[in-house]
């Protein structure tokens, strides 16, 4: 797995962009959500500049790597950090109700592979 900072930056566009179609939400809010739901970012914002510095000290940057042909172990540690992904997308949003297969989904990957390289 080699990604540069674009590859970085692209993954995480695509995910805001499927967060965006699956809650029928604006990018904008999207971009704000996955930020703080998914990485743990105050703002978009952070979430590109973290990205951009080669800064990994925040665990969850390794998830903007996560796409749909991605390795086996990134799939495993979204599986490891998915109840705290869940936990903070339930505290943040109270009328839409979300699930693993949905968050699975943001990352563009069929939840039935999801579940069979997870084990």
């Amino acid at each position: 797995m080699l990604l540069n900072n674009e590859d970085l930056l692209n993954n995480v566009k695509r995910q805001a962009k499927r967060l965006s179609k699956k809650l029928s939400i604006p990018l904008g809010q999207s971009q704000e959500m996955l930020s703080y739901v998914v990485y743990g970012c105050d703002s978009y914002g952070q979430l590109i500049s973290l990205l951009k510095s080669d800064s990994f000290e925040n665990k969850n940057l390794i998830l903007a790597a996560l796409h749909p042909k991605a390795e086996d172990f990134l799939l495993k540690f979204l599986n490891t950090d998915m109840n705290n992904i869940l936990s903070r997308f339930n505290e943040r949003v109270e009328k839409i109700k979300i699930n693993e297969n949905s968050v699975v989904e943001i990352f563009g990957i069929e939840p039935t592979d999801f579940k069979s390289k997870i084990k």
